[in-house]
């Protein structure tokens, strides 16, 4: 009975090391710089100046549908590319709902389209994304349909009370590898008009 006792209290103190090393490497995945413009309730309004994007597109309006495009990324940016360059892992990846909706890896900063490595597969294509001005609002834990969907809605709600404009489709932007389980972060970003915002926000 102690064996087992101490073989199970082995296991929970290994994966705990691991859970905390995992979010401890996490950290020096390469973010993307932005500007928070300002702040309305839970929500903040930034601007993201650049930034270059390689994406599958998915065949449903779904987070699994999606998800199972992880593989073709992550073998493209650890060197299953045409140039066998490797890539460092960047944070978040991003779930784009919309009527075309893609799974993207940001791609580092020293790369853009005219100097990325072709991919082996066609599926794979590239976008880059300038003066981006989007509402954000952050939760913890994994995300899942369920709680993306509410908060997309909470997101809208407040918008919609501020005289804010938008359309339905939405981006969800996860922090953290599936393996981690603390100090999840996660957010829904909806686009808006940055003067739009910046007026509301004079007002505020």
């Amino acid at each position: 009975m102690k064996t087992t006792l101490y073989i199970l209290f082995g296991i929970l103190f290994l994966f705990i090391v691991w859970q905390f090393y995992g979010s401890y490497t996490n950290k020096k995945y390469e973010t993307l710089s932005n500007e928070i413009i300002g702040s309305i309730n839970s929500i903040d309004f930034k601007i993201y100046d650049r930034y270059t994007k390689a994406s599958v597109r998915t065949e449903t309006y779904n987070m699994n549908s999606a998800s199972r495009n992880f593989p073709v990324l992550a073998n493209y940016i650890f060197g299953g590319n045409k140039d066998s360059i490797q890539m460092a892992m960047t944070s978040p990846v991003l779930y784009k709902m919309s009527n075309k909706s893609s799974f993207s890896f940001i791609m580092p900063l020293e790369f853009e389209i005219n100097n990325l490595p072709s991919p082996n597969t066609e599926k794979i294509f590239f976008e880059t994304i300038n003066n981006q001005c989007i509402a954000v609002i952050k939760f913890s834990g994994f995300a899942n349909e369920k709680n993306c969907t509410a908060k997309h809605l909470e997101l809208l709600n407040i918008l919609k009370k501020n005289n804010i404009e938008c359309n339905s489709d939405f981006i969800i932007a996860v922090y953290q590898p599936p393996y981690l389980v603390i100090n999840r972060k996660n957010e829904i970003w909806v686009e808006v008009n940055a003067q739009e915002v910046k007026s509301i926000l004079h007002k505020v």
